[in-house]
């Protein structure tokens, strides 16, 4: 939310707290007068008590636990990452550390497109989704034109599976 007004740490926690309403702003007035007059917040000190009061341990917990079960299943590479986007923000470490994050990714990529992940090194993540993406349309298109047509002239036909045996009936005995 922050990021593109590169602004100090002070100037973050001033913007947010001056867009709390309701409820929020006097939780925020109340945490203001447990701390000393002076006290210089920083934007992660104030994340994390804002993250405490209106997200409970259990609730972390749980999207803890979803981001490192996730896995693409059947979503399209960029349903993953948006996804994998919102959950990271309960797991510090998969926005601090950019290595573990484009690994996180990966590891929750489709067998198909993961294999080929493999063999590359990537300098950062919209690189990574970049491939993931273009690997995905290409599987589309090899899909889609492997498929047989209406108009294909020959089409090997499937061996028919053989006949139930009526209910009732013995069934011959081999010896």
């Amino acid at each position: 939310m922050m990021r593109p007004l590169e602004c100090s740490d002070a100037q973050k926690v001033s913007w947010a707290t001056y867009l709390l309403e309701g409820e929020a702003e006097t939780w925020w007035k109340s945490v203001q007068r447990s701390v000393p007059t002076g006290y210089a917040w920083t934007w992660a000190g104030f994340k994390t008590k804002f993250l405490e009061k209106y997200f409970s341990r259990s609730c972390r917990s749980e999207k803890i636990a979803q981001f490192l079960k996730l896995e693409q299943g059947s979503l399209t590479v960029t349903q993953y990452e948006v996804r994998f986007d919102e959950l990271s923000r309960y797991v510090p470490k998969a926005l601090e550390d950019e290595e573990y994050k484009l690994e996180k990714f990966k590891e929750g990529l489709k067998p198909g497109i993961q294999s080929r992940l493999c063999t590359w090194d990537f300098g950062d993540f919209p690189e990574l989704v970049d491939k993931a993406m273009r690997l995905e349309k290409d599987f589309e298109r090899t899909v889609h034109s492997s498929q047989p047509t209406r108009d294909a002239p020959f089409r090997p036909r499937q061996p028919l599976p053989a006949p139930p045996i009526p209910a009732g009936k013995p069934r011959p005995l081999v010896s």
